[in-house]
């Protein structure tokens, strides 16, 4: 559900348009969900099979056939590593759009190491607005038919996603152990990590001055670092669609979050049934006008 949530707007693509933005869904996706098991279970160690592979194939432009993630790394290879090892690529990099889609997919897999590490604490907003970055900012310029021009901007209105998502998911984090609002903003308020995390600050006057700044504040800081992408023209239309989609579905969690007085022990029935809801309503559509 939460994929769909994110990103069911893909099904209504054009074949070839659908097919490039399902692969860079899929290879963020796999990476996520592996990075997430290792917090878990970490003695199955799929993240760090993934990364000593993805190592392998930086390093010296190698695949291992039977490796299980194989056939996602050979298609990395050939989208973002078909200069591997020319020198006149290697001086364009920087100013390559396959170059920087390379790195901010190294960067993304670092940030998954990092993030979902044990006992994981974001201390100051410095590093909270770090830590949107080097997620769904990174994340956002890997998408397909992204140039150059509109290369930053992505990143910010990744940073924004990052946000929200976070927001939507703070009962899932919580059950998990996990608060991603930071130290120095939970002690302004008054309220504790523990508080959060057993969903014993909901009702407080604390939270509540809490989850106002973080609406009334931060929020809209985020969206006017955003503007850039938000106004931008000349968009491939598959990128215009999922930034209405985006906005729609930012204005519905903080619609849903406001509506249940921030508490996020009854948002997620709320908001999931107005998703499903809405998809149900979108298939309905691409069945009546399919691509």
């Amino acid at each position: 559900m939460k994929d769909e949530d994110n990103a069911a707007w893909v099904l209504g693509l054009e074949p070839d348009v659908k097919q490039a933005w399902l692969d860079r869904i899929r290879w963020i996706r796999i990476v996520d969900r592996l990075a997430e098991n290792e917090r878990i279970e970490p003695h199955e160690r799929r993240f760090s099979r993934f990364m000593e592979a993805w190592r392998l194939l930086r390093s010296r432009g190698f695949v291992d056939p039977s490796c299980p993630f194989a056939s996602e790394l050979s298609a990395i290879r050939a989208l973002w590593l078909r200069g591997d090892g020319d020198p006149a690529r290697a001086r364009r990099e920087a100013d390559d759009i396959e170059g920087r889609s390379l790195a901010a997919w190294d960067a993304y897999l670092l940030a998954l190491a990092d993030y979902h590490a044990p006992g994981l604490l974001i201390c100051t907003m410095r590093e909270h607005d770090t830590m949107l970055m080097r997620l769904s900012g990174h994340i956002f310029q890997l998408v397909p038919f992204l140039t150059m021009e509109h290369w930053d901007a992505a990143g910010e209105f990744g940073r924004l996603d990052q946000f929200f998502n976070n927001l939507r998911d703070m009962q899932e984090d919580a059950d998990r152990g996990i608060c991603y609002l930071p130290e120095e903003e939970l002690a302004r308020h008054g309220v504790t990590r523990a508080q959060v995390i057993s969903g014993r600050c909901v009702g407080t006057s604390g939270y509540d001055r809490l989850m106002r700044s973080w609406l009334d504040e931060v929020m809209p800081a985020l969206y006017a670092r955003a503007a850039p992408f938000i106004e931008a023209r000349g968009l491939h239309p598959s990128l215009e669609i999922m930034r209405a989609w985006s906005l729609r579905r930012y204005a519905r969690i903080t619609r849903v979050f406001r509506a249940t007085g921030f508490d996020y022990r009854r948002f997620p029935a709320r908001y999931w049934a107005e998703v499903r809801r809405d998809l149900a309503e979108r298939r309905q559509h691409l069945r009546a006008h399919p691509v």
